[in-house]
């Protein structure tokens, strides 16, 4: 909503992401799921340290084939990640199928 743009809710919201997945679950890496065409978000994620991993092909379903829309696999890597290899071979296009093989 845009009352809230601006106010730091957002960051609040992923920096308690981040520290839960850290230290309740000692995760590896945090990622979300962005559409392409949502180039403000994209710009906050990446400014929290976030990288596009991957591409999703028809993640997002439309009322059509031809309106379905990508998504970016945003990935960050966590402490525990020290050497980043949660990131690494960033780049690839997969399936939907394919996103928990």
């Amino acid at each position: 909503a845009p009352e809230y743009r601006r106010t730091g809710v957002a960051n609040q919201l992923m920096e308690y992401l981040e520290e839960v997945g850290d230290k309740t679950h000692n995760a590896y890496f945090c990622d979300l799921f962005v559409r392409p065409s949502n180039e403000a978000a994209i710009l906050f994620y990446k400014k929290l340290g976030y990288v596009v991993y991957r591409t999703v092909t028809g993640y997002y379903c439309g009322d059509t084939e031809s309106s379905s829309e990508d998504a970016y696999d945003m990935r960050k890597p966590m402490p525990r990640d020290k050497e980043g290899r949660s990131i690494q071979g960033a780049g690839k296009r997969i399936s939907p199928h394919e996103i928990w093989a």
